[in-house]
């Protein structure tokens, strides 16, 4: 008989890893520690969106100092994205939220990532997250127990393990070792430096300050303000397999990049751009080589096992939605973990004060295995469906080779498709659903 509640380590300190830790610290009888093999919290990258269903996760998780308007820029416009022409700045189309989005903190927000990440960061105990830790093998052992073992020698015993180590997981390749991510030939320069590099341009066209994607015939470009006077510029197009083009190739993730390079990928772009480009620092520019795979990993091994966030659906970051979608799974494992916790009570009510005792010191093997089923039953749906829109995407997206010409971008705008269905998901729906489908079964 153990004497400790249902011990839960999480491998990764970044979004998905945070929000996984806040809202699983909600359950009762739980001890939850967080594992990063970073020195430091640090978020590599540059801007992060998070939409309305990832603002209300937030919410709903009891982490509102994410949402406010000092790190969380949203367009005053309202809208979630404004698409314009790459050559004339005219406006093509615009997403929209549906009417259910009647809340400014629900609208779609946009980060500096380290900002998110520290504001996260702050609604769990400091010495609950674990710095330097770089995770080197998972055991399952006979008494059920998980030991995790750490590059400094150092190990920690639990009963689930949640993999929120990013898209190159190392919680996912201990247990799907044949599972390999694939180049997607996308590559996105990206740079973010302080507003008032550009706030004369700004004074002259306030709508600079607005998230704006311009679609190209072979590129797209994207800028927006963040929050805390933050502003990112994003290019993002596809390598052309030229011999000039073959450096990036050779490019690891948040490597340096040229900003006389970015600029001429836009050179002949619209003024809007340009003179936008022409302020970017030269040190601000960062080089991000698109990877992903077009199969969904199964997202839990052996009833201990979780995956979460891009360990789970490693898409190559397509509709920035990853944020959303970490804060999805994290709520989606509480709500299944808060099931069967509640389930066990109830059973435990009916039965002696020795078996009380005993289901409140944790939940059993078999518990953890129902809630991780709950898990995948209702998070697999979902991520099914984003991975099929984003293969669809990049086989039709504009790119070296295969050019949009003018009607082909018109043809885009007029035909296309809401996103609402990605955007604004409801969890506890999901939720529902597994669990009906269960009952059914």
């Amino acid at each position: 008989m153990f004497n400790h509640g249902t011990r839960i380590a999480i491998v990764g300190a970044g979004i998905g890893g945070l929000t996984a830790a806040i809202t699983l610290r909600r359950l009762p009888n739980v001890d939850v520690e967080v594992f990063e093999q970073a020195q430091t919290l640090r978020e590599v990258g540059a801007s992060i969106a998070l939409r309305p269903n990832g603002l209300r996760g937030l919410e709903e998780m009891g982490a509102q100092n994410a949402t406010v308007d000092e790190i969380a820029f949203r367009s005053n416009h309202g809208y979630p994205m404004v698409y314009r022409h790459w050559k004339t700045a005219e406006e093509l189309v615009k997403d929209k939220h549906s009417v259910s989005v009647n809340e400014w903190n629900h609208h779609t927000a946009r980060y500096f990532r380290p900002h998110l990440q520290q504001a996260l960061a702050e609604n769990i105990p400091q010495n609950t997250i674990h710095l330097s830790k770089r995770l080197v093998s998972i055991v399952l052992r006979s008494d059920g127990d998980v030991l995790l073992t750490f590059e400094d020698g150092s190990q920690h015993l639990a009963d689930l393990v949640v993999g929120a180590d990013g898209i190159n997981s190392t919680v996912r390749s201990l247990f799907l070792p044949k599972y390999k991510l694939e180049p997607t030939g996308q590559i996105a320069l990206r740079a973010v430096f302080d507003e008032v590099h550009i706030q004369d341009l700004i004074t002259d066209n306030p709508e600079l300050r607005n998230s704006v994607h311009f679609v190209g015939p072979d590129k797209n470009f994207f800028s927006s303000m963040l929050g805390k006077g933050k502003f990112t510029v994003v290019g993002l197009g596809y390598d052309s397999g030229e011999q000039e083009k073959s450096t990036w190739r050779a490019k690891k993730w948040d490597d340096e990049a040229d900003v006389e390079r970015l600029r001429d990928d836009y050179k002949d772009w619209c003024p809007w751009i340009t003179t936008l480009l022409d302020r970017v620092p030269p040190d601000s520019v960062r080089v991000h080589p698109g990877w992903a795979s077009d199969q969904v990993p199964p997202p839990i091994y052996a009833g201990r096992i979780a995956l979460l966030g891009d360990a789970f659906h490693p898409h190559g970051g397509a509709f920035a939605a990853g944020g959303s979608l970490a804060i999805d799974d994290s709520i989606a494992l509480f709500l299944s973990l808060q099931h069967v916790q509640q389930l066990s009570s109830t059973t435990s009510s009916a039965s002696s004060s020795l078996e009380s005792q005993v289901r409140l010191s944790g939940l059993s093997s078999s518990e953890l295995c129902h809630a991780l089923n709950i898990y995948a039953s209702t998070r697999l749906p979902h991520v099914r469906e984003v991975f099929g829109a984003v293969e669809q995407m990049r086989r039709n997206a504009a790119k070296p080779g295969r050019l949009w010409d003018e009607a082909k971008i018109q043809e885009w705008a007029k035909n296309k498709k809401e996103v609402t269905w990605l955007h604004e998901h409801d969890v506890h729906r999901a939720f529902a659903n597994a669990l009906n489908s269960e009952h059914v079964s």
